[in-house]
């Protein structure tokens, strides 16, 4: 017996050895990790352990970040990155290009003097209606599916102009799912969703410009199964981990909170700009619950350009300038409200 524990012990003695002259991993650079890059850029950084969150504050902007995810929201940009985060001998392990995507003064500069940054790096212009769906039908033998792809195709060209990528939902008289619309802005490199329609009401008298952006959502909202299709594609082109509920559920909480945030102050924005720029009275910027604004997962703002069913601004929707005008002016409304911010 006394024999047998002497070589247990020798062997044991021989595996700890082995263990402690094997290959031991290279301490990482200061700007691979968290702690490291905290520290260079004398950031406020707090780590969530229990949610797998990191939080900064890097030259007035709130950066979040998440374990197991590349997707960082970083003010009002919506970042991607090469790689996810991890961790490594205890450390927060961020990608190559962490520091370069997110805290660059490349970055922090083209933001503050370009007034897009990434706010409006790629947007989804949608044209109301289309194919077999007219829309709304009003003086003048307008149908609103008309006039909502004549101006979003301008809105388009305006952006175009401006450096923007631009997704059209459609681009000729087709129809187009509601499922289909928001589809196309699920996709990481998409910042912006942007429907155009025109109004129509009863009472002929009803006239103006309004703006809307998505109501909280509520229980039955999150569950529905277009929002669900979407937030399984977004989360997995977003992170590696494809399998974990809990960390999809905090990635779509953190687009969702940038979602809201964003939209409501962009909506805002366009409905004072195209009252501004057009003269025309303004019925404000509200919340609705339509479609496709409760199921994109990125900022997103329906305008509503005017009444068909009034004969004065029908006339003026039949005006090509006019619509030209109405493209410009949400264009530059956007563009104002990046540089007022310095997005």
């Amino acid at each position: 017996m006394n024999l047998l524990r002497h070589f247990l012990l020798i062997v044991l003695a021989v595996f700890l050895a082995g263990c402690a002259a094997g290959p031991r991993l290279a301490p990482l650079p200061p700007e691979r990790t968290l702690e490291g890059l905290c520290g260079k850029y004398s950031l406020n950084c707090s780590w969530d352990g229990v949610s797998q969150t990191v939080t900064m504050y890097y030259r007035g902007q709130k950066i979040q970040a998440l374990v197991g995810s590349n997707m960082v929201i970083a003010g009002a940009s919506k970042l991607v990155l090469s790689a996810p985060l991890g961790r490594r001998q205890g450390a927060v392990v961020v990608p190559e290009d962490f520091e370069r995507t997110v805290l660059s003064p490349e970055r922090i500069t083209a933001a503050g003097t370009s007034g897009t940054g990434r706010l409006f790096a790629r947007v989804v212009v949608d044209a109301g209606h289309g194919g077999k769906d007219s829309g709304a039908l009003g003086f003048c033998s307008i149908k609103e599916k008309d006039i909502d792809l004549d101006l979003a195709k301008r809105v388009a060209r305006n952006f175009r102009d401006a450096g923007v990528d631009v997704i059209l939902t459609r681009d000729q008289d087709e129809f187009i799912s509601l499922d289909g619309r928001t589809d196309l802005s699920s996709r990481p490199d998409v910042d912006f969703f942007l429907s155009i329609h025109a109004n129509a009401n009863k009472n002929h008298r009803a006239r103006g410009v309004e703006v809307y952006y998505s109501a909280t959502l509520g229980k039955e909202d999150r569950s529905e199964d277009q929002r669900r299709h979407n937030e399984k594609k977004i989360c997995g082109l977003f992170n590696m981990r494809k399998d974990s509920e809990v960390l999809n559920r905090i990635v779509t909480g953190m687009l969702y909170a940038h979602k809201m945030r964003m939209s409501a102050a962009m909506a805002d924005a366009v409905s004072r700009g195209m009252v501004t720029d057009l003269g025309q009275s303004s019925r404000g910027s509200k919340t609705a619950r339509y479609f496709v604004l409760r199921n994109t997962l990125v900022p997103a703002i329906l305008v509503e350009v005017g009444f068909i069913s009034n004969p004065r601004e029908a006339t003026l929707l039949k005006d090509s300038h006019y619509r030209q005008k109405i493209a410009d002016a949400i264009t530059q409304s956007l563009m104002r409200y990046a540089y007022a911010t310095g997005l």
